[in-house]
């Protein structure tokens, strides 16, 4: 028997399965070609977004399991906020982009100066390797450049299977992308995996689900917008540099449709805000 065979499956995702492994313990263990410093940046974020007060599984240790590198975190008994089970009806759509619209807030009043990862740093590294021409590659970069370097926490991958819904509240999971940085490149972020993020054969064949992702997308930024004051234009800066770094290896974006939102907001890109 497999020593992966005495513990109980919760999740399975692109990088890593999460397992129980026994009472108030979930074992996080990454797929081999993760790299080390990956699995770095997720302790590293979790536990300061732990220190900074907000709901998130506080990293406890690693463990190696079958050569397989993992996180051991305490438990949160929860579900997705808008998981399979829940699906996206209208109304409890929209209840549920307004907490994640209303946590994703919360993260963004937190300091992470001293946080030793970056925003610009990793959106430089995932251009760099975006499947894009030269010359929408050269754009990207140069937005990223034009920017100071923010000292704000930013998720990195918040949408709604990334925030799971407790009895205390909303907790935010999966802090393999945290850094310091700018508020509204994590808004952006947050905006295209609404938009075209996880395209599976009903989105693709579905104009009616792409209407409907596209309406989410718009709600989360309006309620997003109505609580902090970000003005859109803001948000519009960095639409460019967020959509080329979705681009990369082993991408789940809809490509087509990112494609698009590209050549728009390059012929769109406004003034440094």
């Amino acid at each position: 028997m497999h020593r992966l065979e005495l513990y109980s499956l919760i999740a399975s995702g692109m990088s890593a399965d999460v397992i129980r492994l026994g009472p108030g313990k979930v074992l996080k263990l990454f797929r081999d070609g993760v790299a080390d410093g990956i699995m770095t940046r997720e302790i590293d974020g979790a536990t300061w977004a732990n220190e900074e007060g907000l709901l998130v599984p506080r990293p406890i240790g690693r463990r190696t399991v079958e050569g397989r590198q993992g996180i051991v975190f305490e438990a949160l008994e929860g579900a997705p906020l808008l998981g399979p089970r829940s699906g996206w009806r209208i109304v409890r759509a929209r209840a549920a982009l307004r907490k994640l619209a209303e946590y994703h807030a919360r993260i963004h009043r937190c300091s992470a100066a001293g946080l030793v990862h970056h925003q610009h740093d990793i959106l430089w590294v995932r251009i760099l390797s975006a499947d894009i021409d030269e010359d929408t590659r050269r754009a990207a970069l140069a937005r990223i450049q034009a920017m100071p370097r923010g000292n704000t926490l930013c998720h990195g991958d918040f949408h709604p299977g990334n925030a799971v819904e407790t009895a205390q509240g909303i907790a935010a999971v999966d802090w393999s992308s945290a850094s310091a940085g700018d508020p509204a490149a994590d808004v952006a972020r947050t905006e295209m995996l609404l938009r075209y993020g996880l395209y599976g054969k009903m989105l693709r064949r579905s104009r009616i689900a792409r209407w409907f992702r596209h309406r989410a997308a718009d709600f989360y930024l309006r309620h997003y917008r109505r609580i902090t004051g970000m003005a859109d234009e803001t948000i519009a800066y960095w639409r460019l540099p967020v959509a080329v770094s979705g681009l990369g290896a082993g991408s789940k974006m809809h490509r087509p449709g990112l494609l698009a939102a590209i050549t728009r907001y390059r012929k769109n890109m406004p003034l440094n805000p």
